[in-house]
């Protein structure tokens, strides 16, 4: 079995250090994935009833991708059908002859129908999907399980900011893989000489980058990168005036959320607390909540994409609320100005928050036709943000003390 020397020392670095989390950064054809399932093959041979959960974003990939890998990995190793056999009989299986196995579980998928106590966990292109599919499959990962992560980095992303350490990560690139055939060299060749000298910004540039260097693209990253957690009573106990804004979605059955998030605003920070988020509410329940919060002269701003000056005049004929109610602007190119302006804030979000803070893992920049767009997902409480954060730039200076 050929074995890329690269990636297999730095495995055999960290299998006997015990780092719970190990991540593979690297551009196309690097040999990660390939390295990964190498080392799990032969910790399933050697070490007999070794359990293994491998995540993937989709069965094609499964089927496509990990299910072939495998098979070429068992014929280099001089395997048959008894050394590793693959089912499909109750859910996508792998079973070695030393009683160990593989099981699969796809993106978005409940884990709980799986056994737990893995002693390894592979996500498999984990930038596929977002940061909740993570927390369920590792639920079921035993005692010194070890985690692989591995990835095209696209964008910097949850794995990032959650998993990453100082010397977890090994970023590879195509040079890396002395495998490759001279067809596939001599294509990211030419995609390198494309982008090595293209201008910052251009879809060459990015190609090259993210491709041939492995790295984060200088267009690439989550849209609202600089965000921590807060206990929740330092946001209610702050002196900073406070704006209301909603982001309303689920009237007449859309499938976007309703939203109220409540901001402060300081110098080189915003505190952001996350009142009410639901697909399945309505007026009544946002009503109870807006009366719920002491009202100390606050504006409130609201989307006005879904009826939303109906939706003030209902909120308002069922609370008599004293707000100020203010639409948000909106227009041409208002999205990326709005990412701007934020980006240089530290967004401190209060603990209970749980939607807000998987958002702002989750928000970020996605190619779209020849360029990088803020995704149309995870986005409603840091669309909130933003019309806050617009309202607040115009308030006289007396309003914002």
């Amino acid at each position: 079995m050929e074995l890329l020397k690269l990636h297999h020392d730095f495995i055999a670095e960290h299998h006997r250090k015990g780092t719970p989390f190990i991540i593979f950064q690297g551009g196309r054809r690097s040999g990660k994935t390939v390295s990964i399932l190498q080392f799990l093959y032969l910790e399933s041979l050697t070490h007999p009833a070794t359990r293994t959960l491998i995540v993937t974003d989709t069965y094609a990939r499964l089927k496509e991708s990990i299910f072939q890998d495998l098979i070429m990995i068992n014929r280099s190793a001089g395997g048959d059908g008894r050394r590793m056999r693959i089912h499909f009989t109750g859910g996508a299986r792998v079973l070695f002859e030393t009683g160990s196995d593989f099981a699969f579980v796809y993106a978005g998928r409940d884990v709980r129908g799986y056994a737990s106590n893995f002693q390894y966990i592979f996500f498999n292109e984990c930038i596929q999907y977002d940061a909740r599919t993570a927390r369920e499959a590792l639920k079921a990962a035993g005692p010194g399980c070890q985690v692989f992560f591995d990835y095209n980095p696209y964008t910097r992303f949850w794995v990032n900011d959650l998993y990453e350490t100082p010397d977890n990560k090994l970023i590879t690139t195509y040079h890396d893989n002395p495998f490759l055939s001279d067809f596939v060299r001599r294509e990211l060749d030419r995609t390198a000489a494309m982008g090595k000298d293209a201008a910052p910004g251009t879809m060459e540039r990015y190609l090259y980058e993210v491709e041939c260097r492995g790295i984060d693209s200088t267009l690439s990253g989550l849209c609202l990168p600089h965000h921590r957690t807060i206990a929740d009573e330092v946001y209610h106990t702050s002196p900073l005036p406070e704006i209301l804004a909603c982001d309303w979605g689920a009237l007449h059955a859309t499938a976007d959320p309703d939203v109220i998030c409540g901001f402060r605003f300081d110098t080189n920070a915003i505190y952001a607390h996350e009142y009410y988020y639901s697909r399945h509410g309505g007026d009544e329940e946002m009503a109870a909540v807006l009366r719920s919060i002491p009202f100390r002269h606050q504006y409130l701003v609201y989307d006005t994409a879904t009826e939303g000056a109906d939706r003030v005049r209902s909120l308002f004929a069922r609370t008599h609320l004293r707000f100020h109610f203010s639409p948000a602007r909106k227009g041409a190119g208002s999205i990326l100005t709005g990412i701007r302006n934020l980006q240089p804030y530290e967004i401190r979000v209060t603990a209970s928050s749980r939607h807000f803070l998987e958002e702002l893992e989750n928000y970020r920049f996605i190619q779209k036709g020849d360029t990088l767009q803020p995704s149309d997902d995870w986005n409603h409480c840091c669309d909130a943000l933003r019309y806050a954060f617009n309202l607040w730039t115009m308030l006289p200076r007396t309003a914002k003390k």
